[in-house]
């Protein structure tokens, strides 16, 4: 199993975030942000060549991207930038680093009480126009499950992906997101994206209190132990991203990759 890290779990810089990285013992990076915005916003063809040589100094590689497409809702005045060029900007990005796989978010619905299916046409045409872009340059499109957007829940996301119809066009499966929005481990929203999977974030949550906490996979309610014995006999093949979400930053990324390939190591897989 290819093991990945979100870059700003370590550091918002690149050359830090890869040397820690590979001494972890990962060899894959997914950019969300660097420095102070998430890319590639504000960064020039000069800061991704960066992103890209510190990776590659340390033996890394950065096969997926996750810039923030389409996380806002319909009616936000930055439409036209995430429709125009931020969209053009995110693919150039992805194409200089060698990224094959695009996170994008399916719209920030207008109120939580809006149902994660009940997507308007705009958002449906908007998704679909960005994964006939991405194929162009082999790009897949990896749509996240996520609390405040459509497609919130597995079985929604799978709806939505049926909808789109674009054969680079499939789910970043998130179930500790699916976990928020649903109250569920992650067996329902799996067997609903199971054969249009592409791309694995990687975190575990669990109730405290009344409170929900973020915690390495396997401490939590997610079931993470389940979902990579299902992962590995449904012969996935994708990334399994490390997304940390607590702090201290540096111990709590190390703390969340030492889980996860424990988790593997278990289940007897190999690590890449």
């Amino acid at each position: 199993m290819r093991v990945s890290i979100i870059s700003d779990e370590i550091s918002r810089d690149p050359l830090t975030a890869s040397e820690i990285a590979a001494s972890w013992g990962l060899k894959h990076l997914e950019l969300r942000s660097f420095y102070g915005d998430r890319a590639p916003r504000g960064m020039t063809a000069s800061d991704v060549e960066t992103v890209r040589s510190s990776a590659e100094q340390f033996g890394l590689d950065v096969p997926s991207i996750s810039p923030g497409l389409f996380k806002i809702t319909l009616d936000d005045e930055r439409i036209d930038a995430h429709r125009g060029d931020l969209r053009v900007q995110c693919l150039d990005m992805a194409e200089m680093l060698g990224a094959t796989t695009m996170v994008v978010f399916p719209h920030v619905r207008p109120s939580p009480e809006t149902p994660d299916d009940a997507w308007p046409p705009e958002v449906v045409e908007d998704l679909r126009e960005t994964a006939r872009m991405a194929a162009d340059r082999n790009i897949t499109v990896a749509l996240e499950t996520e609390k405040p957007c459509y497609g919130a829940s597995g079985q929604s996301m799978r709806k939505l992906i049926e909808v789109i119809d674009e054969p680079n066009c499939g789910a970043n499966w998130d179930p500790a997101n699916h976990h928020a929005y649903t109250g569920e481990s992650f067996e329902a929203g799996y067997e609903a994206l199971r054969d249009v999977l592409v791309h694995v974030h990687v975190k575990d949550a669990r109730i405290e209190d009344g409170e929900r906490t973020v915690v390495p996979a396997g401490e939590g309610e997610i079931g993470w132990r389940a979902q990579v014995r299902a992962l590995i006999e449904d012969g996935y093949d994708g990334l399994m991203v490390v997304e940390t979400h607590f702090r201290p930053k540096v111990a709590g990324s190390r703390a969340a990759t030492e889980a996860l390939m424990d988790i593997l190591r278990e289940a007897g897989e190999p690590i890449e």
